[in-house]
Parts: C-alpha cells; structure tokens; sequence
C-alpha cells in the first residue's frame, strides 16, 4: 500500500535535481558569455586609455597659444597708450587752467597759444579715435596691429613734444607761483629801481629773503636787493653774478658764493638764510639748497633805520644818490618777501612752489607792503 507512495517520492525528487543542474549550468553559462571566457579569478590587462596629440593637434595648439600672446600683448599695450593719454589729457587739462585766470586784453602771442591749445586738443581726440582701433586689434592681423600701434605711438611722441612747446612758451610769458602782478625793470639804468617800505622795523639777528627772477640780462654784479644804512651801505645783499649768486651780510668779508647760473629769460625762484648766531648762511635755488656755510656774520646784527631796495645797490646818504648804472637789474621781479627768522627746508620749498605767492613775509610781504617805483620799472599783469 505504501510502495506506490515511496516510488512517487523518489521519482519526484529525481526529477528536481535534473532541473537544478540545468539551472546552475545556464548560470555558468551566462557568466562565462559575460566575462568574454576569461577565468573569474583572472585580471584583466589593464590600457592606456589616453590617446597622444596629433601633428594637427599640436599645430592648432600652438596657434592658439600665439593668439592668447598677441592678445595679451595688445592689451598691456592699449593700458600704456591710455595711460599715457590720460596724464596728457590732465596736463593740457592744468594748463588750461593756469592760463584762464583775468589778465589783460589778448596780445597776438596769446592768440597763438590759445591756437596752439586748441590744435593740441584735436591732437588728442584724433589720439583717442586712433586708441579706439586697438579695440579690435585682435581680429586683425600681426602686421595691421604692429602698424597701428605704431601710428598711436608716433601720435603721442608728437603731442608730448608740442606740449612741451607751449609749456616753454608759458613760462617765459606767465607770471609764477600764481602771482597776479610783477615789476619790470625796462632796461638797465641807475634812475629804475624800487624803494621797499617795511611795516616792521629792520633789526634782524636772523632772516629769510624770498624773490621770483627772470633777467634780462648779467653783468659782474647784479644787484636783486641791497638794504644798507649810512653807516654801512652793504648789510644785506643779494645779487647775480656771470655763473654765481651770492649773499653778503655786513660787508664784503662776510659772502656766500653758489656756482649756480640762472637761465636768461626764464623765472627762478631764490631763497637765502642767515643765522647770526652760528653764522649759518644758505643759498637755495628753485627748491634745491645749492650753497650753505658756517661762521658767516656772527653775532652780527642787522640794524634798523637803512634803506632796502630792489634792482639797485644803495651806496649813498639819500634816495637817488650814489647808483651805478653797471649794477642795475634788467628784468622781472616778483614774490619778493623777507621773514625775521631762518625758515625750514619744507617752508623753503613751499614758497618756491606753485600756486605760492600767497604766502608773504612778516618783514616784507609781497603784494601787502609799499614799493615805491622810480624811473622806468612799472608793474605789470
């Protein structure tokens, strides 16, 4: 009764296990499509995946190297030319300015330097179109770049150069340090001169003398300003030599010599100190110290009651009296000032400065205190 069970069983069983094999075989087999029939526990070789450059590669490469260069190239330059053209434009820009305050009716000389400003402006619009094209400087090629850059230079070479032109020109013809009036001492002669009229008396231990220049013309000695008294006719004196300026304080024995010549038509500023205490003289020339010593005029004091003067040595008793044509000054004066004390190196070169003549001397100051023109000196704007 149970054989027929027993026998089902088995036979069942028989035939799971053959289904199984079939199974693991078509694993196996699937496994082994997939690993291309290599072992599972073999490794495969490993490859270099990275492919080297082409000739071609490496040429397009090179050539877009050489074009971030020239780009690189043409912008710093286009930074330098505006660079430069905007310092132009501020320069034009400050002189303008310096040439627009009042002063009397236009003379031609004027109308050719506000002709020549205004071609200079024009100069640097053209300048600014031609900056413009280095914009697309980089579509263009090495040779069209090369000669507008070229142009541009050659441009701003040449505004620079007339620049300079109308600078020199303004210098010998404007006022400076800002100063509104001068006195022209017309021609050399012992009747043109100055009488300087302090508001403070003239007894000085120490002192500062500050004066702008432009001569006309140097002989041996050019007297700039002279103060003496009955007693001692040369206490104080400035003057000009061929090739030197000198200070002189109490007489002859005491002078400080600087081997600086000053230019011929053209402003310069002089400063000169003098300490009786240690005898210390110095000579200073458009901000620049150009001569000092020691032991110069000691404990020496100037006195009060002479006579100060411009363009002109007082050698005599009186006004008028006892000039000599030969020392006379012939030229420009202006910014003329003295302080009762030695001024330092930063205040030297501050009243040497632009924009200065406003600063005046506590002894003599320019534009406050009286000069009194005789013969043919004139001020002048």
């Amino acid at each position: 009764m149970y054989l027929p069970a027993i026998l089902f069983c088995v036979l069942w069983s028989a035939v799971r296990a053959e289904n199984s094999d079939d199974y693991e075989l078509m694993y196996v087999n699937l496994d082994n499509e997939i690993d291309n029939g290599l072992h599972p526990t073999e490794d495969p070789t490993p490859c270099d995946c990275r492919s080297e450059h082409s000739e071609w590669d490496k040429l397009f490469i090179m050539l877009e190297n050489s074009h971030m260069r020239e780009g690189m190239l043409l912008q710093a330059t286009d930074d330098v030319l505006r660079g430069e053209l905007r310092r132009l434009r501020e320069e034009l820009g400050r002189l303008t300015g310096s040439l627009e305050r009042p002063c009397s009716p236009a003379a031609p000389a004027e109308a050719r330097l506000a002709r020549v400003l205004n071609e200079l402006q024009q100069t640097s619009r053209d300048s600014s179109r031609r900056l413009a094209l280095l914009e697309g400087a980089k579509a263009q090629r090495p040779e069209e770049a090369g000669s507008a850059l070229s142009a541009v230079l050659q441009e701003l070479r040449q505004t620079r150069a007339d620049l300079r032109a109308v600078q020199g020109w303004a210098a010998r013809h404007w006022l400076p340090a800002g100063c509104e009036t001068a006195i022209l001492f017309p021609m050399r002669s012992k009747k043109i001169f100055g009488s300087v009229h302090p508001a403070t008396p003239m007894t000085l231990e120490s002192f500062s003398a500050s004066i702008w220049v432009k001569a006309t013309d140097v002989l041996n000695k050019t007297i700039l300003f002279s103060y003496g008294t009955k007693r001692n006719p040369y206490e104080i004196q400035l003057y000009l030599s061929y090739q030197t300026i000198v200070l002189m304080v109490g007489g002859e024995e005491d002078k400080l010599v600087a081997d600086t010549e000053i230019s011929l038509g053209r402003w310069t500023h002089l400063c000169s100190t003098w300490d009786s205490k240690k005898g210390c003289m110095s000579l200073w020339v458009n901000g620049e110290l150009v001569a000092t010593a020691v032991g110069m005029a000691t404990d020496h004091i100037v006195p009060e009651g002479g006579i100060l003067q411009i363009g002109q040595e007082k050698n005599g008793c009186c006004v008028g009296g006892g000039f000599d044509e030969a020392l006379a000054f012939s030229g420009r004066l202006t910014g003329f000032n003295i302080w009762d004390h030695v001024l330092n190196n930063e205040e030297i070169i501050e009243v040497g400065g632009a924009e200065s003549c406003h600063i005046r001397g506590n002894v003599v100051g320019w534009g406050v205190t009286e000069i009194q023109l005789h013969g043919g000196a004139q001020y002048i704007s």
